[in-house]
C-alpha cells in the first residue's frame, strides 16, 4: 500500500499541524464575516425599495439615498398619470426624525408618511396595520428598530408596545401597530405615520411636497420605453418639475453603488477580505516553507532514490491542499455560528449562503495553492548530495 507522503507530513507533527489549522481557521473566519458583512450591507441597501410598490421610481435629480432623498413638486405625478401606459401613481414622503426613548435620548428614526387611500408598500409585513394610521397622532413602529429605542421587553418591539406613548420629533404620538421593513443604512429604526401626522412632524414638507414617486405601468406596456419617454416629456416641461425617472433595477443598481463604491463601508469590509487573504497566505507559507526545510534530508533522500522534483512538488501542494480542508471546515461551523450570533444581536442580515460558502473554499485552496507555489523555491534546490 502506497503511502500518503503529504497527509503522512500533517499527521506525524499533530502541534505543529493544530497550529497551523488554528491559524489559517482564523483567516477563514475573518474572510467569511467580512463577506457577510458586505453581503448585509447590499442587502440592506435595496430592502426598503424591494418592498416598495413600483415599477418606475421617480425622485428628484439631487437624490442621495433614503434618509436624504431631497424633495420634489408632486404635481409631476399629476403630469405623469396622464401619460399613455401609466396604470397609476402613487407617493411617499421620506424623512429623518427624532425618536425619544424612556431615557429621554434622542436617536435618528427614518419616517414614511404614507397616503390614506393607498399604500406605496406590497409587502404584507409592512401594509397589516396600516388601516390603524387613520386614528390621529398615531404611529406605527418598525419591529426591526434597535433595543436603543426603548421596546417595552428591552430587545424588539411587539405587541406589548402598541398603545404606548412615544415622543416623535418632539411631537406626542401613540403606536397603533407594528411593520416589519427595516431602516436601510443611514438609522437605527423605521416608523410610519398618516400623511396628516407627517405634516406636523417635518413643517418643511409644504403639501406638494413628496420624496418619492411611484408608478405602475399597464400591462404590455414597456417599462424602459415608457420611462424614457416620460424623462423626454418632462425634460421640456416647467424646470420646477424636473426628476429622475428610473427601472426597479436601475434604482436597485444605484443603490449598491452609492453604499458600496462612493462611500467608506464597502472598502473597509473589501480591505478587510483583502488584508484575511494576505494573513492567511501568509501563515500557510510559513508552515510550508518550515516543514519543507525541516525535511530537506528526507526530500533529498526521496531524490536519491529517483524521485521526481516534480513528485516532490506534488507532496508540497498536496499538503496545502489538505490544510485547506481540514481548515475550512471548523471555521465554516465558526462562522456560520457566529453569523447567527452577530446578526441577532446587531439586527442584521447576516446569512450563509452557499455561493459564499463556495466562493471561500475556492479563495481558501487559491490561499493554500499560492503558499504551496512560494514554499518550493527551496525544494527544487534539493539534490542527493544534500544527504552529505
Amino acid at each position: 500500500m502506497r503511502t500518503n507522503l503529504a497527509l503522512q507530513n500533517i499527521v506525524s507533527q499533530p502541534q505543529k499541524s493544530a497550529l497551523a489549522l488554528a491559524g489559517i481557521g482564523v483567516a477563514i473566519v475573518l474572510i467569511f464575516m467580512q463577506l457577510g458583512f458586505l453581503g448585509a450591507v447590499q442587502n440592506t441597501a435595496t430592502d426598503i425599495f424591494d418592498k416598495l410598490d413600483f415599477e418606475l421610481l421617480v425622485r428628484s435629480p439631487n437624490y442621495l439615498h433614503l434618509a436624504d432623498t431631497d424633495k420634489f413638486d408632486g404635481r409631476v405625478m399629476d403630469e405623469i398619470a396622464s401619460y399613455p401606459g401609466v396604470e397609476s401613481v402613487n407617493h411617499v414622503r421620506i424623512t429623518m426624525g427624532s425618536w425619544r426613548n424612556d431615557e429621554g435620548l434622542p436617536h435618528g428614526v427614518l419616517l414614511f408618511g404614507v397616503p390614506a387611500d393607498r399604500a406605496p408598500f406590497h409587502d404584507a409585513q409592512v401594509t397589516a396595520d396600516f388601516g390603524k394610521l387613520a386614528a390621529p397622532n398615531s404611529v406605527l413602529i418598525d419591529r426591526k428598530c434597535h433595543p436603543d429605542f426603548s421596546p417595552m421587553d428591552g430587545r424588539r418591539f411587539g405587541k406589548r408596545d402598541i398603545g404606548r406613548s412615544v415622543v416623535v420629533s418632539e411631537h406626542p404620538l401613540y403606536v397603533s401597530g407594528l411593520f416589519t421593513l427595516g431602516s436601510g443604512l443611514a438609522c437605527n429604526g423605521a416608523a410610519i405615520v398618516s400623511e396628516p401626522t407627517f405634516a406636523k412632524l417635518a413643517p418643511y414638507f409644504t403639501k406638494d411636497d413628496i420624496s418619492l414617486g411611484l408608478v405602475q405601468v399597464t400591462p404590455g406596456t414597456d417599462p424602459v420605453g415608457l420611462a424614457n419617454q416620460l424623462q423626454r416629456g418632462l425634460s421640456n416641461a416647467d424646470s420646477s418639475l424636473q426628476v429622475e425617472i428610473l427601472q426597479r433595477s436601475e434604482v436597485n443598481r444605484r443603490e449598491l453603488r452609492r453604499w458600496i463604491t462612493e462611500t467608506p463601508i464597502g472598502f473597509i469590509f473589501s480591505l478587510g477580505v483583502a488584508i484575511a487573504a494576505i494573513v492567511g497566505t501568509a501563515i500557510v507559507y510559513m508552515v510550508l516553507a518550515n516543514d519543507v526545510t525541516a525535511r530537506l534530508p528526507e526530500y533529498a533522500t526521496l531524490r536519491a532514490m529517483g524521485y521526481s522534483p516534480f513528485y516532490l512538488a506534488s507532496v508540497v501542494m498536496r499538503q496545502a491542499g489538505y490544510l485547506a480542508v481540514f481548515a475550512f471546515v471548523p471555521a465554516l461551523a465558526l462562522s456560520s455560528t457566529l453569523y447567527l450570533v452577530t446578526g441577532t444581536a446587531a439586527g442584521i442580515d447576516l446569512s450563509m449562503t452557499g455561493g459564499r460558502i463556495l466562493g471561500v473554499l475556492l479563495m481558501t485552496f487559491c490561499i493554500c495553492g499560492v503558499s504551496g507555489l512560494l514554499a518550493l523555491k527551496k525544494l527544487w534546490q534539493v539534490q542527493p548530495a544534500d544527504l552529505f
